[in-house]
C-alpha cells in the first residue's frame, strides 16, 4: 500500500505551494477524471486547473500547515491551515477528504473557513 500522507505532503508542497502554476506537476499528481466537491461547489479536472491558474496569480506564495493526516486504505483525511507567506494575516482552516487512485488524487471533498483576512478570500477553496 502507498503511503498516501506522505504523497498528499507532496502535492501540497510541489503543486499547492509552489509559487509557479505547473500543469505538468498537476497532471502527476491528480488523475484527468479528478472531481473536487468544496464549499457547496464542484470542480472537474479542467475546472480545477483554471483553479489553480487563478491562486497562483492571486496568491503565488502559500503555507500550508497541516495539524492531523490520517489515512484510511486509498483515502487521506486532513485538517490544514493555509496562510499567506508574504504580509497580511490571511489563514484559512480547511478540512478535506482526498481519494487515491494509483498514485494520483481522484477526488477530493473539502470544506474551507477564513480563520482571518480580507472576507473576499472566503471564496479561495473554489475561486476560479
Amino acid at each position: 500500500m502507498i503511503d498516501y500522507k506522505s504523497r498528499l505532503k507532496e502535492v501540497f508542497s510541489e503543486v499547492l505551494e509552489n509559487p509557479v502554476y505547473n500543469e505538468e506537476l498537476v497532471g502527476k499528481y491528480f488523475s484527468p477524471n479528478y472531481v473536487q466537491h468544496v464549499d457547496g461547489k464542484m470542480l472537474n479536472f479542467e475546472g480545477f486547473n483554471q483553479h489553480m491558474k487563478t491562486l497562483k496569480k492571486d496568491m503565488p506564495e502559500i503555507q500550508i500547515d497541516i495539524k492531523t493526516l490520517v489515512q484510511e486504505g486509498y483515502t487521506v483525511f486532513s485538517n490544514h491551515i493555509v496562510s499567506k507567506k508574504s504580509a497580511g494575516d490571511m489563514k484559512i482552516q480547511v478540512i478535506g477528504e482526498f481519494r487515491f487512485q494509483g498514485d494520483q488524487i481522484c477526488y477530493c471533498d473539502e470544506l474551507t473557513y477564513l480563520i482571518s483576512g480580507d472576507p473576499k478570500d472566503r471564496d479561495l477553496g473554489s475561486r476560479i
